[in-house]
């Protein structure tokens, strides 16, 4: 009896984990890439704050693959004057594949824009968090410490009973992230389990390019579309 009061280790080399998404109405920085007017953004934001949608993501020995989820259930907001689907936003992104791989150190993300594909590659490096060792609390019954980015705006928690770095974002702290409140969205974990239904592969098909130059790419492409180009 006394062993069930211990928190056990996960040492499983597969790992499935579903996470609960939301947008972070409360960070200033969200959705800020859109390339939305700042106003159209705040309104787009007021009106999928209560929307739910989900991540899940996969874990191969040194492998990880993240994938968005829409929801099931029909989620109605009101944005521009048009009642829709919440999760037609989503689907947008179900396409979307973020890979990285901690054996040879890169980063692989799939992104579908206007039907047209880009690989975004990359080195793959750990965003910087503070680990704050005496701030805890309990997630699906495992034991986790809190962290926080070095600019103060991002906040994770995870847990070191499941040694592995990998979570909505890469940290490098030696275990598995279970929420996360990040720039543009929360995860929350709702489920664990010790098995993946796919083969985890490195995602092909698309114009290979930095994350940083996509970015330039897309700046330019929203600006072009403003001026009515």
């Amino acid at each position: 009896m006394l062993f069930a009061a211990i928190p056990f280790a996960v040492n499983a080399q597969q790992l499935t984990v579903e996470y609960e998404t939301r947008v972070n109405a409360n960070s200033p920085d969200a959705m800020k890439e859109s390339g939305l007017p700042d106003e159209m953004r705040k309104a787009l934001i007021s009106a999928v704050a209560d929307v739910k949608a989900y991540y899940i993501m996969c874990i191969d020995g040194g492998q990880v693959e993240g994938r968005a989820q829409a929801a099931k259930e029909k989620q109605m907001i009101t944005f521009m004057g048009q009642t829709i689907d919440a999760n037609e936003f989503v689907k947008n992104q179900l396409e979307n594949i973020i890979y990285f791989n901690k054996d040879t150190k890169r980063q692989v993300s799939k992104v579908v824009v206007m039907g047209k594909h880009y690989l975004l590659v990359d080195p793959l490096k750990a965003d910087t968090f503070d680990v704050q060792p005496n701030e805890k609390k309990d997630i699906l019954g495992y034991e986790c410490v809190k962290a926080v980015s070095k600019d103060g705006k991002q906040v994770i928690w995870f847990t070191k009973h499941i040694p592995v770095d990998a979570g909505p974002v890469y940290a490098n702290v030696g275990g598995l992230i279970l929420e996360a409140e990040l720039k543009d969205q929360i995860f929350v974990a709702k489920n664990i389990s010790m098995s993946v239904d796919h083969a985890i592969k490195e995602p092909t098909g698309g114009e290979e390019m930095t994350e940083k130059a996509f970015k330039e790419k897309m700046k330019k492409y929203v600006e072009m579309m403003r001026r009515g180009q």
